[in-house]
This record gives C-alpha cells, structure tokens and sequence, in this order.
C-alpha cells in the first residue's frame, strides 16, 4: 500500500481511499442487509408453519375415531398434491392413522428444537415443524408434521449471494470514480498553481503566483508563497547591488595601485620616489584589507553568527575607552564628546567598541563642525539604549531606513571614499543583532540620533 500510495497523484491516492473506504462501508451494509434478510426470511417461514399447523393442529383434535379420521386424509390428499411445494406426515403407532409424505420425524427430538428441523426432499431443502397431538377416542397418539419448501433454494441463495457481491463491487468502483472526479476537481486549482510555479524564473523575478478565487486551504500557503518569493526578490536586489558596491570600493584602490605603479614603472625612479609609491601604494592595500574584514564579518553575521564571548561590562567604561581611542580624531575634528548614563550588561566587549566607534566616527564625519557630540546609556524595562547624538543636517525620513545599508550613502556622491566604504553602519546593525538586539535612527530640529539596543537580560 506504500508502495502504491508513494508512486501515484494526489487524486489517485483520494480514490484509493475512497475505495478503501467504501469497501469497508459497503461490506458491513451489505452483510448487515444479507443477514437481516435471511433473518426475515427464516422468521416469516417459521410464522407461516405456526401458523398452519397450528390449524391443522386443531383439525386432528376433533378427530377421535377412524371414520373422521379418513374423512380429514381424504381432504389432506387434495391441499397435498404430488411434488408440491408442502407436506403433511401424521405418524402414529397404529397404521391406520398414518399420513404418509417423504420424510421422518423422530418425536424424541421434537422437544429439543421447539419441533423445527429441516429436511432434504426430493433435492430441495424443505423446513419442517412438528407436534405431538395426545390420543382423543379410538385415536391414539400421533404426531403431526407439516414441511414447507425454503424460500432460497441452493441456486436461489447462490444468486442472492451473487447479486449482494455485485452490487458491493460496483459500489465500490462507483464510489473510487465518484472520488477521483472529486478529487481531480478539487485539486485543480493547485494543478494551476504548478503550471504557474514552473513560469517563474530569474528572468522574471517580479512574478507571483495568483491569489484570487482559491481555496482557503491554499490561500494562505500561496500568500506564504509569495511572501517568500518577496524576500528572495529583495534578496537579490540586494545582492546585485551589494556586488555592484563592492567592484566600486575595490576598483577604486585597486586602479589607484596599477595607475601609481605604471607611473612609478614608466621611467627611472629614484629611491625616494620609489618609496613614496610603495607608501601610497600600502595605504591602498589597507584599505583593501579593511573592505574585506568587513565584508567577511558582515558574511559572518549574515549566517546567524552570534556574540559569544560575553562579559558582565559598563557601558559607559567601553564609550570612554572608545573615546581615547578616537581622541585625536575628536581633537582634529574639533568635537567635545559628552557621556551620559551607564547600565551593566552582558555584551562581547570589543564588537560593542568597534559599534561605537563606528557610531562615534560617522557623527564626525556627517556632523556640524565644532559640534558636541553626546552617548547617552539609558536603561529601559526590557533592553539598554546606546545613543549617539550630534549635530547635523536633516536627514529625509524615507532615508532613514535606509542607513543601514551596506555602501550606502545619503549623498550619491562617494565623499571622503577613502576612509569611509559606507559599512560602519551595516556592521552597527550586524553586532546588534548578534547581541540579540536592534538599531534605531531619528533626524529631528537638527539633532541626529543613531543607535542600538541590548538586551537588559541576554540569554543566548
């Protein structure tokens, strides 16, 4: 049944068990009829001997001498004919009260069986039903039979069966190919939906599968479906951009070299020369180094990678130390950096310094000149908010969703491309989510507001 059920369609495997079901259903009814009809039968035919012997029972009560008796043998010989479909045996120790019929009865078994027995006659299956009549007058004790032809003989029951073995059969290929039709028409809709689902390809990665006039049981999953189908969309949008984004940070550096070392290789160079190239030239290869540990810990994060090595931390102790860090860039930069609020949490401590200076160095490079610059730590109910606040200008709020995104640039124009590859804020979000937590970004009155949010009890 495995076999069969894992090698067929949806619709065959439907009518199967319709067949299979139906043969179970139709055999308990068709049994169920078979035997009550026989019951009826038996108990009609049963009724119909009571019934005449019962007469004929009163009949030989009144007989009580042999003039009667002849009498009563003469009219039982005309209700009897020869191969009739009934019999009449009066049986007796006198011979003389003896009616005569093909067949014998014991009148010590009378008693055991209520007087019912059957009996073959003449090839025919005969029920027969006995009573002892007590002596009246010059009669003596007799007993009286009366046997009546079966309404099923063995042909008769053959076909009975046979007819109950037909109707079974046929209702059960009835009920397969009632079943299949349904079946078949019932799962049209998701033969359409096949038919759709091998239109779509990358050349077309706009197209969806049809939502209108389906099933409840397949509209939810089309919707999935193409939600699914959404995701992978953007996905790849994504994906071609972001491929895009990379040949454009690596070209740049990369044709600086080649353009600076055909320069350097195109006459005689002094030592010096030389070595002013080959200083250029590392600045370059930095740079190239720094695009690809942050493409391959974005890669990282991507896959579910997650802050492992936790450690109970100030928040405000990791912003000062990032501060130090950045000090002479403030100092050049001309910006004061104030610290407010702190909060103990569970955090992997040089992902959550290299977010902040990220955050730290994105507020100078984007903010107003001379500006404070302000990290407030606040703890909420359920996480810690870190905030990095500088002045600047508005940010459009279809931007804002935006700045997130890896090489992604409010100004089309690749402004100071150099130090800035447009994937500090791509790796704040990355080391957010692996601490379990999210980034947020507000522009408003001149006041912009990036962060993150931490987890207050991060459980991993």
């Amino acid at each position: 049944m495995k076999m069969f059920l894992k090698q067929t369609s949806i619709a065959k495997r439907l009518a199967y068990t319709y067949a299979t079901a139906a043969a179970i259903v139709l055999s308990v009814i068709v049994i169920g009829l078979y035997c009550i009809e026989i019951s009826e039968i038996n108990r009609y035919q049963k009724a119909e001997l009571q019934n005449r012997i019962v007469l004929l029972e009163h009949i030989l009560s009144e007989t009580n001498n042999l003039q009667a008796w002849q009498n009563l043998k003469h009219d039982l010989q005309k209700i009897t004919p020869p191969n009739s479909n009934i019999y009449i045996r009066i049986q007796s120790q006198d011979p003389h009260y003896n009616f005569e019929a093909p067949f014998k009865v014991s009148d010590k078994l009378i008693p055991q069986s209520n007087g019912f027995a059957k009996a073959d006659i003449n090839g025919k299956e005969f029920r027969i039903l006995s009573r002892i009549i007590p002596p009246l007058g010059t009669r003596p004790q007799c007993v009286l039979s009366i046997a009546v032809e079966t309404y099923l003989n063995e042909t008769e029951d053959f076909l009975l069966d046979l007819a109950f073995i037909i109707f079974l059969v046929l209702g059960i290929i009835t009920i397969a190919f009632l079943g299949w039709k349904i079946a078949k028409s019932g799962l049209q809709p998701v033969d359409i939906l096949s038919r759709h689902a091998q239109e779509l390809s990358p050349k077309n990665l706009s197209a969806r599968l049809p939502n209108t006039h389906l099933p409840d049981e397949l509209s939810g999953f089309v919707l999935s479906f193409n939600g699914a189908l959404e995701r992978l969309e953007e996905s790849y949008n994504r994906l071609a951009t972001f491929n895009s984004d990379v040949a454009h940070e690596l070209r740049t550096p990369l044709g600086n070299l080649i353009g600076q070392t055909e320069v350097a290789l195109s006459r005689p160079r002094s030592k010096e020369e030389l070595e002013e190239v080959m200083h250029s030239n590392l600045e370059e290869l930095e740079r190239l180094r720094t695009i690809i540990n942050e493409m391959l810990f974005l890669s990282r994060a991507d896959h579910g990678e997650l802050a492992t090595n936790l450690k109970s931390a100030s928040l405000a102790q990791i912003v000062k130390e990032t501060a130090e860090f950045l000090e002479v860039i403030l100092e050049e930069s001309e910006h004061c950096l104030n610290i407010q609020g702190d909060a103990i949490a569970q955090v992997e401590v040089n992902l959550l310094k290299q977010a902040i200076t990220n955050l730290i160095t994105n507020a100078i490079q984007h903010g107003t000149k001379k500006s404070d610059i302000t990290v407030t730590i606040k703890p909420e109910e359920t996480h810690i908010k870190v905030s990095v606040i500088n002045h600047g200008h508005e940010i459009p709020e279809t931007e804002l969703n935006k700045i997130f995104t890896r090489f992604y640039r409010i100004s089309k124009e690749r402004k100071n491309s150099v130090s800035n590859h447009g994937l500090g804020l791509a790796i704040v979000k990355a080391i957010a989510n692996m601490h379990g937590g999210e980034v947020f970004a507000q522009s408003q009155d001149g006041l912009i507001t990036i962060g993150f949010t931490i987890p207050r009890h991060h459980h991993l």
